[in-house]
């Protein structure tokens, strides 16, 4: 009886040591990540505003979280606890000059760009992020998931994506007066819309100057208000969130970036005629192997099969294309045609000529010969033998690239052809003469020169790059 008491004794004490021990070593991590992200957005307003976009939009409990350290660092940085790596890398990067951002060369110098991406874990479950900010306002931020979709929020979250819609657009209203120091007027519209839909199945209706879109793909829903006028859809300026398996995945917000000059000044046939008459005009060059050069006029096109494109477009300068006789603006959607006329056969290389044309303007931006992938001739199903219609839509040729991957491209597309959007991160058209540049770096590489010789944002998100990259 004696030995049974005893042994009951030590099993109760053990049960209350276990349960004093593990609220203080629940509190010494959260203490732990308390400081690590005090740190961090301390050395970066980025940072900061990804954690509070995280915790106050998302409400994510980042008081769980910790920030992992990459498994790929430089020499001298292994075996660092996340505070002590993260300190360290701060130290390199502060020997080195200012600024802690880029200038992108798409804006003309006019655009400070700042990056903040870190990977998060939980016992273990893993997310990471990526997240870009154009002149201090937050354009897109990507959320990576590494393995189950299984967040820890500070609250609990409503069961479906309509509410969880609100709420994110309710609380990025605050963060943006908190962050910002002035209102989002735009957003309000953008609410009414959703207040007024009962659920999020496939639609689009335009109300005002907001087009709001709803589509989904397998597990994914996105969700879009796209600036709006005249019947042109503006994709360069919108906002959309994006739900996967019914989890907060991705935002995108450029309204505030663009501003819009005026749609089309021209009708779509006198766009046609304008570009007709300078394809006619084109001449096309061909290189020998002994150094030679032979200009080669092109057939008449008045009746050749072609495509056509509107969008509303911001300038990009390029060497190769036609100076305009008017200012502008990388930060301003123009109006902006595309043509491409086909050869009965391929001549010096070339598939048939592309112009484009200044809408507000009528000024030819460019005028030259394309290469062409995927099955030849084009039917005239596909490629329009007549002039468009003179109300277009923005996406009336083409299908957004916004929206689907390369591969699911129609075969029907010009390789040199300059596309509206490649992807949320807003990357920008291809001049048709653009020589293209590979896509990516082995992300190792990444980390490395990121880490010896970048600033200190810069410096943590290519890291943090790596590692999301690897879990892709």
């Amino acid at each position: 009886m004696v030995g049974n008491r005893r042994a009951v004794l030590i099993l109760t004490l053990v049960f209350v040591l276990l349960l004093l021990l593990v609220p203080n070593s629940y509190s010494a991590e959260s203490d732990d990540n308390e400081e690590l992200f005090e740190f961090l957005s301390s050395e970066s307003p980025a940072n900061a505003k990804l954690f509070d976009f995280l915790s106050n939009v998302v409400r994510l409990d980042l008081t769980k979280y910790g920030v992992v350290p990459p498994e790929v660092v430089p020499p001298g940085f292994e075996g660092l606890g996340p505070l002590e790596f993260y300190k360290k890398i701060s130290e390199h990067a502060s020997t080195l000059p200012p600024p802690n951002f880029t200038l992108p060369d798409q804006f003309g110098g006019l655009v400070e760009e700042e990056s903040s991406s870190f990977d998060f874990e939980y016992n273990g479950t893993n997310f990471g992020t990526m997240c870009i900010f154009y002149n201090g306002h937050m354009n897109t931020l990507k959320l990576y998931y590494y393995g189950e979709e299984d967040f820890v929020y500070a609250e609990p979250q409503p069961p479906d994506i309509l509410s969880r819609a609100k709420l994110i657009l309710q609380r990025y209203q605050t963060f943006f007066q908190k962050n910002y120091a002035k209102d989002a007027p735009y957003l309000l519209p953008m609410l009414d819309i959703l207040n007024s839909v009962d659920d999020l199945t496939p639609l689009e209706i335009t109300e005002g100057n907001v087009t709001f879109q709803v589509t989904e793909d397998k597990n994914e829903t996105r969700i879009k208000w796209i600036y709006t006028e005249g019947g042109i859809i503006m994709n360069r300026k919108r906002v959309d969130i994006d739900f996967r398996h019914g989890a907060f995945e991705s935002f995108h917000d450029t309204w505030g970036l663009y501003n819009v000059s005026g749609l089309s000044e021209i009708s779509s046939e006198e766009a046609f005629q304008i570009a007709l008459e300078a394809a006619n005009d084109c001449t096309l060059r061909i290189g020998y192997e002994n150094g030679t050069i032979k200009t080669v006029k092109v057939p008449d096109l008045s009746n050749a099969v072609y495509q056509d494109s509107f969008s509303m477009l911001p300038f990009r300068y390029q060497e190769s294309q036609i100076p305009s006789r008017i200012e502008r603006d990388p930060l301003t959607l123009y109006p902006y045609w595309q043509f491409w006329f086909y050869f009965n056969e391929s001549i010096a290389g070339d598939d048939g000529v592309q112009v484009g044309v200044w809408g507000d303007t009528g000024e030819i931006i460019y005028c030259s010969g394309f290469g062409y992938y995927g099955t030849w001739p084009p039917t005239e199903q596909d490629t329009p033998s007549q002039p468009p219609d003179d109300q277009p839509s923005e996406e009336q040729s083409h299908p957004n690239p916004d929206d689907q991957l390369p591969e699911e491209q129609s075969q029907l597309t010009p390789h040199d052809q300059p596309v509206e959007e490649q992807n949320q991160l807003d990357s920008d058209y291809q001049n048709p003469e653009e020589e293209k540049q590979p896509k990516a770096l082995n992300p190792s590489t990444i980390a490395i020169v990121a880490s010896l010789a970048a600033v200190p944002i810069i410096s943590i998100s290519a890291i943090a790059l790596s590692r999301k990259n690897r879990h892709k």
